[in-house]
């Protein structure tokens, strides 16, 4: 259920990617796809525009930087809320109630665009927020349920959410093509509140009270987590002293390079296929959702190589942390850097994203574990914390991106510009976690008795 958590909430997540291609009206007067563009000639084309029984909408590049923005702003409002509500009322409640409220606001979404896009925005606001108290909680449940020595499997199943924009880029894609746009919305709605039946009756907070784990597994769990986790009752976080740590800091800063990387591809591959290659909109979505499967597929991988690594105890943790940023961070960067170099090509760019993506799997034994290996008392809110600075690179991606569209007319060099800018910044953010990263428990951690 960890992997489905992740899964549909990153469907929430990507939906409106897709979606806000057939939602924006377009003029019968449009620019060439750059790739499709003949030297010397025009830019533009004069098309006829099938009608539709769905509404479309005038909204700006900025208006829908702001739609696609609103996710992340949410997010940044509730993710250390998150963390500190999940460890101590618990995750059960924290994930099902905001699964709940995603799907609604979902559905929402086609009655609140005849009210305007500030509407949209608010509903993805609150979207956003239902993933922000999501993700901490789901680090909590990982901290009550996963074995020390199993962790990188446990995190790796976390990245559900690459399997779930896999399926979002498809069947979102697919279902828009057919049938409008509001039934994309309607569909991840559906799928969200199946979800919550599901994780309701099967997920607990902890072992001692699963009703679905066999008291051998149970004792398992609980005797490979002591001298690891506190089971007491939790104090509040010591906020002062995670501001404060070394390594704190600088997995918050790795963290923010991998998301830079991550929301780039999230927010602008399907439209950089559609408009600047000139791919159809269902192909250029189906396409855009291979580098996560990618992602998907290499992060199990890279989780059960880490904790091999671990178990053998053939580098030290902190090691182990340190020698996957080079496959999290240093061979994406390297992959952004070469896409002038694919040109036109659709299956050369896809291919490079693809191995960006998959290479990325291994924040599953870099970054993304190391909360759990700072301060397992606290995972969620060290999570949180992390989250909602490293979440910054969400709202300011959309606004970079848009900027470099309109300044060079939809031109090819925008794309490449915007994609260096991620290589550059995953770059700076691996070296800082190699030079100043650690993977020890810290001092904070321990609760007194």
């Amino acid at each position: 259920m960890i992997f489905f958590s992740g899964f549909t909430n990153y469907m929430m997540l990507s939906s409106i990617s897709v979606s806000i291609v057939q939602m924006v009206g377009q003029p019968t007067i449009v620019p060439i796809p750059a790739c499709k563009r003949v030297k010397g000639g025009t830019t533009t084309k004069e098309i006829n525009r099938t009608q539709t029984t769905h509404r479309v909408y005038d909204w700006t590049e900025s208006q829908k930087s702001d739609i696609l923005g609103g996710y992340f702003w949410g997010y940044l409002m509730t993710i250390i809320l998150g963390g500190v509500l999940s460890e101590r009322i618990g995750p059960w409640h924290v994930l099902l109630w905001s699964s709940l409220l995603a799907a609604i606001s979902t559905a929402l979404v086609p009655l609140f665009a005849d009210l305007g896009y500030v509407a949209v925005t608010c509903a993805r606001v609150v979207v956003g927020m239902c993933g922000g108290v999501a993700y901490p909680a789901i680090n909590t449940l990982m901290a009550s349920w996963a074995p020390p020595q199993e962790k990188g499997k446990f995190v790796a199943a976390s990245l559900g959410n690459t399997f779930g924009m896999v399926v979002t880029f498809a069947v979102v894609g697919a279902v828009t093509h057919a049938t409008g746009w509001p039934w994309g919305f309607y569909v991840l709605a559906m799928i969200m509140v199946t979800y919550c039946l599901f994780f309701g009756f099967i997920v607990s907070d902890e072992p001692e009270k699963s009703r679905c784990t066999s008291q051998e597994e149970r004792d398992f769990i609980l005797e490979s987590q002591e001298g690891h986790l506190n089971r007491k009752k939790k104090k509040f976080p010591p906020f002062l002293k995670i501001f404060s740590s070394k390594p704190f800091l600088t997995l918050t800063f790795c963290q923010f390079g991998s998301l830079w990387g991550l929301y780039q591809t999230v927010t602008y591959l399907p439209s950089f296929l559609s408009n600047t290659i000139g791919l159809e909109l269902d192909t250029a979505s189906s396409l855009a959702g291979l580098p996560y499967l990618a992602r998907g597929i290499c992060c199990f991988i890279f989780g059960i190589v880490g904790d091999w690594m671990r178990k053998k105890k053939i580098m030290s943790v902190t090691n182990i942390r340190k020698f996957f940023i080079i496959f999290s961070h240093f061979i994406p960067a390297v992959c952004c850097f070469l896409i002038p170099a694919a040109g036109c090509s659709a299956a050369g760019i896809v291919i490079l994203v693809m191995i960006m993506q998959g290479s990325n799997g291994s924040v599953a034994v870099s970054n993304l574990i190391n909360p759990q290996d700072l301060a397992p008392n606290f995972a969620g809110t060290v999570f949180g914390i992390m989250q909602t600075f490293a979440t910054f690179a969400g709202a300011i991606v959309p606004k970079v991106t848009s900027a470099f569209l309109d300044y060079y007319d939809r031109e090819y060099i925008a794309s490449t510009i915007a994609f260096a800018i991620a290589g550059g910044v995953y770059v700076i953010c691996g070296l800082a976690f190699v030079l100043f990263g650690s993977g020890e428990t810290q001092p904070w951690n321990e609760i007194p008795d």
